[in-house]
């Protein structure tokens, strides 16, 4: 059986035609090796442009994107068709047999909410059914997949594209979880670490070295090794390629 490799990419870069065919080729040469792949994609540049455009506010609390129902129109607009369909027409110009879906298609990502009273429709950590994911893999689809997934009600939910990676990765006992950034490489005070033990990290985080989206994608990658997933990596496609990103590791 064909080990998988689950690999999350978010941010800017996800509307420059230049940066996605460097993506196609990098998750080709994943391919190449024998891998399947689940790509999970975030959008939040594209989400923060859309609310502008609708005079809608964007708050964030604790890291979260607040999402009322409003925005939560707009979230699934962007992540499940702007973005999704972006990447899946540009993998498929390198003959990668992409498909989009989102957690809502099947059910098969169901996820709690955080606490709807602060920070409306955002879900936690979503349990994931494996079973139209296993299926798609094995007719060697690249799967690209929006985490929009479904609440409680049924309803979707907003959950963090690092988050629902990492949950992705464990239940299909991913051997890898690679994180595409826009740095070579987790920096810390000695500089860029090719290895960052988990126990590293609380203090990282404490003393602000590690912030921003860092933060998750570090916090989700030791959870997916907690989980049983194999090797979660972190750095810019070119690192990643090279062999030159963090490997993180638990202690």
């Amino acid at each position: 059986m064909k080990q998988i490799v689950v690999v999350k990419v978010g941010g800017a870069p996800l509307d420059n035609p230049q940066y996605l065919d460097q993506l196609a080729i990098y998750l080709q040469n994943i391919r190449d090796k024998g891998h399947q792949i689940v790509l999970v994609h975030g959008g939040g540049k594209e989400i923060s442009k859309i609310h502008e455009v609708y005079g809608l506010p964007f708050i964030k609390k604790a890291g979260l994107r607040v999402t009322p129902p409003e925005s939560m129109a707009l979230v699934s607009m962007v992540l499940c068709g702007l973005v999704n369909k972006r990447l899946v027409s540009h993998m498929n110009r390198f003959n990668l047999k992409a498909v989009g879906l989102s957690g809502v298609d099947f059910h098969m990502m169901k996820s709690d909410l955080l606490n709807e009273r602060e920070y409306g429709r955002v879900g936690g950590p979503p349990r994931v059914i494996t079973t139209p994911l296993c299926q798609l893999l094995k007719e060697n689809h690249l799967i690209v997949l929006a985490p929009v997934c479904a609440g409680p009600d049924g309803a979707p939910v907003n959950v963090n594209a690092d988050v629902s990676a990492q949950a992705v990765a464990i239940a299909l006992e991913a051997k890898r979880l690679d994180f595409v950034t826009d740095v070579q490489a987790v920096k810390t005070q000695e500089g860029p670490r090719q290895q960052l033990q988990s126990a590293e990290v609380p203090k990282l985080i404490e003393d602000e070295i590690v912030q921003g989206g860092m933060i998750p994608k570090l916090t989700s990658g030791i959870a997916a090794l907690e989980g049983g997933v194999s090797h979660v990596r972190v750095g810019n496609i070119s690192s990643l390629t090279h062999n030159t990103a963090t490997e993180v590791t638990l202690s």
